[in-house]
């Protein structure tokens, strides 16, 4: 049977209601053959390899090409960078099962991954509009600055950091997404707790332990000084 471009886009709308709870499976599977025409296997299929994506973990069942473009993108907008990085590593994770099954490759799907793995990377670079471009030109204290927000812009570091504290800063409680809707969701500065001198070449950041997120606001403020202040000392001034 032929999956419909109809058929992927209710089927992403009702694997996210099953996700959330809003729908229990069965009657989802019943709503998708009746409403959409989809065979309860294939329906099966997308709700599974959704939840999957969701939670980073590797599907075996394939989606075709649309649909692996229609979830990506879908997730991006919908739950932000973070959940999209989780989506790229099941995705990944499922293209590596599959051809290692020696059944063929999925080629265009990992071009499409491909692609969506820079809209990643082109979402975690804008978090940081106002970074100076010629650090060359900067007293060593505000290179030191610049230094840190490299590790700082890992994207995978940054992911895990939000995914485990949230997209709220822990200064001051501002949360974008809120605040702005769907242009803010995910959106948040990500502060790094180690001082420079502890980073050295081959330094692999703890996401949990050297990472919080911070609004842009009490990010610059962090930086008034060097070393920077502590997120505690922020906080007292914040009151």
């Amino acid at each position: 049977m032929k999956i419909t471009t109809e058929m992927t886009q209710a089927a992403y709308q009702i694997s996210r209601d099953v996700y959330h709870g809003k729908m229990n499976r069965n009657d989802a599977l019943e709503y998708l053959k009746s409403t959409h025409g989809m065979s309860k296997g294939s329906a099966s299929d997308y709700i599974v390899n959704f939840k999957k994506m969701m939670d980073g973990e590797k599907f075996t069942r394939t989606n075709n090409a649309e649909t692996t473009d229609y979830f990506l993108t879908k997730i991006l907008t919908d739950y932000g960078i973070s959940k999209l990085s989780k989506a790229i590593k099941a995705t990944k994770e499922h293209v590596d099962y599959y051809e290692g099954l020696g059944r063929g490759n999925l080629n265009g799907i990992r071009a499409i991954v491909s692609r969506h793995e820079k809209a990643l990377g082109s979402q975690v670079q804008a978090v940081y509009p106002d970074e100076l471009e010629n650090p060359e030109s900067l007293f060593e204290g505000v290179r030191k600055t610049i230094t840190v927000n490299s590790y700082e812009r890992n994207p995978l570091a940054r992911t895990e950091c939000i995914e485990h504290y949230g997209a709220q800063c822990v200064v001051c409680n501002f949360d974008f997404g809120k605040k702005y809707g769907d242009i803010g969701q995910g959106f948040i500065h990500v502060h790094h707790l180690t001082q420079l001198s502890d980073i050295k070449s081959g330094y692999e950041v703890n996401p949990i332990k050297d990472l919080r997120p911070v609004c842009p606001n009490c990010h610059a403020m962090l930086h008034r000084k060097n070393p920077p202040y502590t997120i505690e000392e922020l906080k007292l001034k914040n009151t």
